[in-house]
């Protein structure tokens, strides 16, 4: 019996290869060196720095647990296992929608704050050593442009 022929895979162009690889290796570096730095010095994540920062930049410092899931880098089911670990440990609180019982707003608290405000430095420190201080200003303001429109476009939507 003949053998069948094996389709031959497809392989990302050189550049293209260069710019996924060169996001996952600076991503991943970048993520463990932040999450390694807070646990270290401040005893949180990460994850949880990020849940306490959206926090502290929404309105009110409260989102709804479905907005906050779309602003994190976290699944739902994720989210809802951080928020019960910060909610224990008081860095936040939830609280039944007025407007609508169903759901849940979740609360930064003060303590929330207080540890965001301390454990900023190191987190800021990590990311300028690591990414932006190795950037000149316009790799900078390029990079930014970059990531927005890769942000604010859908998959997808060729901008046509």
């Amino acid at each position: 019996m003949p053998k069948r022929a094996r389709p031959k895979p497809e392989y990302l162009r050189p550049e293209e290869f260069e710019a996924w690889h060169g996001l996952l290796l600076t991503g991943t570096r970048v993520v463990r060196a932040l999450d390694d730095g807070l646990r270290a010095q401040h005893g949180i994540s990460v994850a949880e720095f990020d849940v306490l920062i959206t926090l502290a930049n929404a309105p009110g410092k409260r989102l709804r647990m479905a907005d906050l899931a779309r602003s994190v880098a976290l699944s739902p089911a994720g989210l809802t296992h951080l928020v019960t670990r910060l909610e224990r440990d008081q860095l936040l609180a939830r609280e039944v929608d007025a407007a609508d019982r169903r759901g849940y707003h979740t609360v930064l608290t003060e303590a929330g704050e207080d540890r965001l405000n301390a454990s900023r430095p190191v987190h800021n420190r990590i990311i300028r050593e690591l990414l932006l201080d190795r950037l000149s200003a316009a790799d900078k303001r390029s990079l930014g442009a970059i990531w927005k429109r890769l942000a604010l476009r859908p998959a997808g939507d060729d901008g046509a």
